[in-house]
């Protein structure tokens, strides 16, 4: 049993450099470990019942029958994806020898290997075989980047490898001091809640220890998550097809602009100051506005705080009917779709009113309406989300997409000169 090289790491081969019977001895154990550590718990289907209340979920499966063209366009969504089961279809980044590794520093490095028990994250300190730890749990759609967890009992530490979409590779995990395999971590309540529909909590007051209950984990942000538990209004239905009425489920047609909005600033605020909130909301909740932070320097970070930037945009002060679905459809994925997102704009800033660009002096109108959103929401690094893709490397920031909507001169600037080389690039070129 030999392991992948670090590339470029002094370390030159991660095998085992004794006699073939130690070899053997300690593949055997190795291969034990690897199928003891695996996971063989159940993590909750689509379709099981988990008792909420007087309802009870039933999963988005069930939502199909009725509404299949929103069912069949929010599967692809990064929501549905937040968190997903540990398989190399869902996992990022590569197990091929060669772009499975990383290393921490002289001494201590990972491997990302794919065995017949399972994908793990294998530790190795001096060429020496240290531990596997499970993928147990994919965390995030991938749209920037995943992140992974494993069990212990009924405890979840994040794995101290992730993976940074912009490069195609394996990173340190945010946050993470710098050089070292750090394998204990928990997952605490916070993370879950806005990762996954339902993770019931189990918590030692003795020890303060934070679990979750294994049978209750629903992944990924699914119909229940947003608009409740599906029980009630599926069994009305499904025993009266015709009933006309109220329907047992939440509308947000039936919301006030703020508790709209407060659906998605429960997870897209920076609201994290209290850790109950995001597990303990529902649709239709109101969140407490005293700790939601609007300070537009310092924090365009971690989930991109979008509420809080949105409240100080002119755009939204000055449209009182303004929710995020002015511009999301969430059942949709619209991600990188900049000509549609500036088509919003464009429902009140058209090119025949002096609400339109400042710019259309310089470049034409109709290039204009093609991309508002890199121009007034620009793309930001994050000051917090940051990763380390080598151990030679400084560290790279997560870039997010600003939702302070506003102008900056320098984007301006930007865009006219690169509009102008474009346009002289052009007028060079042969004509037939």
């Amino acid at each position: 049993m030999k392991f992948t090289p670090f590339s470029g790491s002094i370390l030159h081969l991660l095998s085992f450099k004794s006699s073939p019977f130690l070899i053997i001895m300690i593949v055997s154990a190795v291969i034990m470990l690897l199928q003891s550590c695996f996971f063989n718990g159940e993590v909750a289907l689509e379709n099981q019942v988990i008792q909420k209340g007087n309802n009870y979920l039933v999963g988005s499966s069930a939502c199909m029958s009725c509404h299949s063209d929103i069912y069949n366009d929010f599967i692809k969504t990064s929501h549905k994806s937040s968190t997903m089961s540990p398989s190399k279809e869902n996992i990022r980044g590569s197990f091929d020898e060669g772009k499975n590794s990383y290393l921490f520093n002289a001494y201590d490095g990972v491997l990302m290997k794919h065995l017949d028990s399972g994908l793990y994250q294998v530790n190795f300190y001096d060429s020496k075989f240290v531990k596997a730890y499970p993928f147990d749990m994919v965390i995030g759609s991938g749209t920037r980047g995943q992140s992974y967890a494993y069990w212990v009992n009924n405890q979840l530490f994040q794995l101290p490898i992730s993976y940074y979409t912009n490069e195609d590779a394996w990173s340190n995990s945010p946050g993470y001091q710098d050089g070292i395999a750090n394998f204990g971590r928990v997952i605490r309540q916070q993370c879950l809640s806005c990762h996954s529909s339902n993770a019931d909590l189990i918590t030692d007051v003795n020890h303060n220890n934070q679990g979750f209950e294994k049978s209750s984990i629903v992944y990924g942000i699914n119909c229940e998550r947003c608009h409740g538990p599906g029980g009630n209004h599926v069994d009305l239905f499904t025993q009266n097809p015709v009933y006309k009425g109220g329907n047992l489920i939440v509308n947000a047609h039936n919301l006030s602009n703020q508790q709209q909005l407060d659906a998605c600033a429960v997870c897209h605020s920076s609201n994290a100051s209290n850790p109950t909130t995001a597990s303990a909301f529902a649709t239709g909740d109101t969140l407490d506005h005293s700790q939601v932070q609007t300070n537009t320097v310092k924090k365009v970070d971690v989930h991109g705080n979008q509420y809080g930037l949105l409240l100080e945009s002119k755009c939204f002060t000055n449209v009182k009917t303004m929710t995020c679905s002015t511009c999301h459809n969430p059942h949709q994925d619209q991600a990188n779709e900049l000509v549609m997102f500036s088509q919003k704009c464009m429902e009140c800033h058209l090119p025949e009113t002096d609400k339109f660009c400042k710019m259309s002096n310089k470049i034409e109108a109709s290039v204009l309406k093609q991309n508002c959103i890199d121009c007034h929401m620009p793309n930001t690094e994050s000051q917090i989300l940051n990763v380390k893709l080598d151990t030679k490397e400084t560290n790279t920031s997560a870039v997010i997409r600003s939702h302070l909507i506003k102008v900056y001169p320098t984007k301006s600037k930007d865009i006219s000169a690169l509009f102008m080389q474009t346009k002289l690039d052009s007028s060079m070129l042969p004509t037939n």
